[in-house]
């Protein structure tokens, strides 16, 4: 049998489609009788775990148009926490890239556990902000600070609460600790950036949208 291992810091799906293309050439020019047989290839889990972070995404932003949509009945309102997503998965994976973190099948997971959380603020800012803007009794220049200074220390509590539950594991020793620790980074991350994001960009987004 034949192993192959990709180097570290390798890209081990780009790994894959290379060995398959190359081994597929090679094919062509055994002698007849001869054939080759993948047995073990552990790339399948993290193709699977890339799907699923992506369906997770369009999951969220699916239900994220439906319950704000129902509850707000604006579809302006709707857009903002949905584009505020990729906003935040986009500053979660700048912040992991300079943090060296690799993306496997745990890290993954951690997006995954992001992706779900991510959204929450941004959804609980708008909701305050279009409260006030039916309200009426103040601009939306106003609104807008009044709204997030109101939703501001529990919105931070929430999400700090959570950070400092998942946050220990990073710190776990022993044979495992290696393993776990990209589960707390990620999603602790994915969480941070989402509060900074539901704090600028969304109230920003609304003033530009109404």
């Amino acid at each position: 049998p034949l192993l192959i291992f990709a180097q570290p810091g390798a890209n081990s799906l780009a790994v894959e489609a290379e060995v398959l293309s190359t081994m597929a050439t090679l094919a062509k020019d055994f002698p007849p009788g001869l054939s080759h047989e993948i047995i073990y290839d552990p790339t399948i889990f993290i193709g699977k775990s890339v799907d699923q972070v992506i369906h997770t995404i369009f999951e969220a932003i699916l239900l994220v148009v439906i319950v704000v949509f129902v509850f707000l009945q604006s579809w302006r309102a709707s857009i903002i926490p949905v584009i505020a997503i990729p906003v935040s998965l986009i500053g979660t994976f700048a912040i992991l890239a300079a943090l060296g973190v690799s993306l496997n099948n745990l890290s993954l997971f951690g997006l995954v556990l992001a992706v779900g959380i991510v959204v929450d603020d941004a959804i609980v800012v708008v909701e305050n902000i279009h409260r006030h803007m039916q309200l009426g009794q103040l601009p939306l220049s106003e609104a807008i600070p009044v709204a997030v200074d109101e939703v501001g220390g529990p919105t931070i509590l929430a999400t700090f609460t959570v950070i400092a539950a998942l946050l220990p594991m990073a710190f776990v020793s022993g044979l495992m600790g290696p393993y776990m620790r990209p589960i707390p980074i990620n999603a602790s991350t994915g969480m941070l950036i989402s509060l900074a994001v539901a704090f600028t960009f969304t109230p920003w987004l609304y003033r530009r949208l109404f």
